[in-house]
């Protein structure tokens, strides 16, 4: 289904613009990541991120690392993907660790890194352009509508039952929003698709896996926080019956246009265990700067799901 024509605007590689991981004040290179897995030196000792696991769209994760003392330079890149790898300088020694040098990458995962189990690879350069061995982080990306759960990562783990995402392409304040059967409105300020007792939802129904929860309220009020993505999710079975979906542009952000996708994951149980998420798309569209409503209604329709 298309509500609106979707435009797309091409990024060349060269400046490392279309990379899903990008790494702040480095200098991209197209290319294989230059590796002497023969050699011993310049060397990375190690590399850690504060997390083991993040969630795409993510920015600000910090990696930390010392590399051998005969090291200029330390390079990432992901292992499986991308079309390059980054260049950073080192910084001065540790004089408690052999004056092994420090190194600091701030690194942010665009929407498009693909989420499991990912490897990212460092590497010290020496001054004459030398590589030296690969040194591999290991790191699990969860996908939005993963709602903390590590089933991306493990076979082990199940994954939420149904998922509805809303993803956009600018900076602007764009909300999903649902009605459910039973007649409630699920926005940012009433997030769950469970009933009022009084004034407040019970923390019993919150907590159902039954219940549908918005993910997040993303760029709420023009503070941009880079994911433009929302998602309701049920870890388990819906309750039965239709389910309408709303985008609403609460505020334009300054930006003239957002592009936008509306898809459905659903999880699959195998005969083998396993339990496969199926993705749907249920249709693409197109916003206007002037069709900013501040949150006065539902937004624009978009489509009825019947769940389960």
């Amino acid at each position: 289904m298309m509500w609106a024509l979707l435009a797309c605007t091409a990024t060349g590689w060269s400046t490392g613009a279309s990379e899903a991981i990008q790494v702040r004040d480095a200098t991209f290179v197209e290319g294989d990541l230059p590796v002497d897995d023969a050699g011993v030196s310049p060397s990375v000792v190690y590399a850690a991120g504060a997390n083991f696991v993040i969630t795409q769209g993510s920015g600000s994760i910090v990696y930390k690392g010392l590399a051998s003392p005969d090291a200029y330079t330390v390079a990432l890149a992901a292992k499986d993907f991308g079309g390059g790898y980054w260049v950073l300088p080192v910084d001065g020694p540790d004089v408690t660790q052999d004056n092994d040098l420090i190194f600091s990458m701030t690194l942010d995962f665009l929407a498009e890194v693909p989420y499991g189990l990912q490897t990212l690879s460092f590497v010290a350069i020496d001054g004459e352009g030398h590589p030296g061995p690969e040194y591999d982080s290991s790191i699990c990306v969860l996908p939005d509508y993963a709602a903390g759960s590590l089933a991306a990562c493990s076979d082990e783990i199940t994954p939420a039952n149904a998922v509805v995402s809303l993803r956009w392409d600018t900076n602007v304040d764009l909300d999903l929003i649902v009605v459910a059967p039973n007649g409630k409105v699920v926005a940012s300020d009433s997030p769950t698709t469970g009933l009022l007792d009084g004034s407040s939802v019970p923390r019993d129904v919150v907590n159902a896996a039954t219940t549908g929860t918005l993910s997040r309220d993303s760029n709420s009020g023009c503070v941009i926080d880079g994911i433009r993505m929302e998602s309701l999710i049920f870890p388990g079975e819906p309750p039965a019956g239709d389910y309408q979906f709303y985008a609403d542009l609460r505020a334009n952000c300054d930006e003239s246009y957002v592009n936008f996708s509306l898809d459905e994951y659903r999880r699959t149980d195998a005969d083998d265990g396993t339990h496969p998420v199926v993705t749907t798309r249920l249709g693409t569209g197109e916003l206007v700067a002037s069709q900013a409503d501040g949150g006065s209604g539902l937004g624009t329709y978009l489509t009825t799901l019947t769940l389960p």
